[in-house]
């Protein structure tokens, strides 16, 4: 009995000190018409910790003839506010995308804009140019690309 009772004090604790410790967004990202749209899928969970400059997505479509898996990495080196309201970010980041028994392997550069028209609500538009590595019946180098998305995040 010791034990649950300690098990759920430790959960409730953590619960509560990281969120109050880190803010974490948590939202999704919309692949636009133009561009490639978003690896493995044109709809990607994103998480970001404000107090790190690292956001993950991820992304999948499932259908009955298609699997298709996306990742994406990106460091933002550059997160600040260009005027008024609206704020900037741009940095390095990478993609793994799989999809029509293709692999996808790359570096993207990520340049975006963020607003927050309400408190704990943001809402980012950003276009990233790709460079990749196809693995899949060959391998071929420089996979060129272009994507593109629009989305928000819930800040908790």
């Amino acid at each position: 009995m010791k034990l649950k009772v300690t098990v759920i004090a430790l959960v409730l604790l953590i619960a509560v000190a990281v969120p109050m410790t880190f803010a974490t967004g948590v939202g999704a990202a919309f692949g636009l018409p133009f561009g490639g749209g978003l690896p493995g899928s044109n709809v990607m969970l994103s998480l970001k910790v404000s107090q790190i400059p690292f956001l993950m997505g991820l992304g999948f479509n499932i259908s009955e003839t298609n699997f298709a898996f996306g990742l994406t990495g990106d460091w933002w080196v550059a997160n600040a506010n260009l005027f008024s309201f609206i704020n900037y970010y741009l940095g390095p980041g990478f993609y793994l995308g799989f999809g029509n028994h293709d692999f996808l392997l790359g570096g993207r550069f990520p340049v975006g804009l963020n607003v927050f028209p309400i408190k704990n609500l943001e809402l980012f538009l950003e276009i990233a140019p790709t460079l990749a590595v196809g693995i899949g019946d060959s391998i071929s180098f420089p996979n060129w690309g272009f994507q593109s998305a629009f989305g928000l995040r819930f800040w908790f």
